[in-house]
């Protein structure tokens, strides 16, 4: 049976044209090498080196077989290149869903600074909205999710990062514009610019006012907190979005005033609970809870008063 030490003793001859260099090369004595090299010929059953004087002549036969190996050598060091590439983090890809609200917000932050430390790694951003994201991770479409929504699927693995809760928006100027809180009885039969009829938020939102016995006037809708941002500064209505995170900035026009009873949202990092994040999505996952900490930090604290025109 040809051995791995056999093919290493031939090629450190072939490198070094000698024994005695072959066994510099592979730290081992020379007539340690002999042995391996004659063991060898009689695997193949033909020579590989005819000796002239002191010197060791490769055969036509072992210059061919050299070829061979050299390949196969040149095939591992592209093998070990690789996999120093994928420790290194120099190599690899995610592919990362979020909603809507963040995407809009601060996901491009997160990758900017992931991108500014793993250059080489490629990243693919899906938005969609948030009942849709705990399928892109269950079915293994993407490898990390970014939602608000919460998750109750023993498939997938929710790691909060973030707790907030819901706040009123209002034109400025508005009748409420100035209060500390508002309740549901202070909307009643205002104009309410709602989220879509299928947001899970939404059913939230609907819930506490059916249980408050008020009743708003729901005449608009949208898809996106972004697009309700800027309806409200446009003076269509008022509404109640979601958490407020990290540098989700309030248009011009806008108060922002919190809302009781709270309806509390976490935002979460999700990913396969059965399949292991590959090296590159666990960095992702780690630098984007630090990221939303540190941004968290760097927020000064206000009151309503000081949250009219943006933060």
């Amino acid at each position: 049976m040809i051995t791995l030490r056999q093919i290493d003793a031939f090629r450190g001859v072939m490198v070094t044209g000698s024994v005695t260099g072959a066994s510099k090369m592979l730290g081992v004595s020379q007539p340690a090498v002999t042995r391996l090299l004659q063991d060898l010929e009689s695997e193949l059953a033909f020579k590989l080196f005819v000796r002239a004087s002191r010197q060791l002549n490769p055969t036509i036969e072992g210059r061919m077989l050299y070829e061979d190996v050299e390949t196969a050598f040149l095939g591992l060091d592209q093998i070990k290149t690789a996999a120093i590439n994928i420790k290194a983090l120099s190599r690899g890809n995610i592919r990362l869903v979020t909603i809507p609200s963040i995407a809009g917000t601060f996901i491009g932050g997160i990758i900017a600074a992931f991108n500014r430390q793993y250059p080489d790694i490629s990243i693919s951003l899906e938005v969609q909205p948030s009942q849709r994201v705990p399928e892109y991770i269950a079915s293994g479409v993407c490898d990390v999710g970014i939602s608000t929504v919460s998750i109750d699927h023993s498939a997938i693995v929710s790691r909060s990062v973030l707790h907030g809760q819901s706040e009123c928006i209002v034109p400025l100027g508005h009748r409420l514009s100035k209060k500390k809180k508002i309740v549901p009885k202070d909307l009643k039969n205002e104009t309410f610019i709602s989220y879509m009829p299928d947001s899970i938020y939404r059913h939230k939102v609907d819930a506490v006012f059916a249980s408050s016995n008020v009743s708003r006037q729901l005449m608009l809708s949208a898809r996106t907190t972004e697009a309700i941002f800027q309806m409200v500064a446009s003076g269509l209505g008022v509404s109640i979005i979601g958490p407020s995170f990290p540098q989700m900035n309030f248009r011009p026009g806008i108060a922002s005033i919190p809302f009781q009873p709270a309806i509390h949202g976490d935002l979460a990092l999700l990913y396969l609970n059965h399949r292991p994040l590959s090296m590159v999505a666990e960095r992702f996952v780690d630098m984007t809870e630090a990221y939303i900490k540190s941004a968290l930090s760097k927020r000064k604290p206000s009151g309503p008063s000081g949250r009219k025109s943006g933060r």
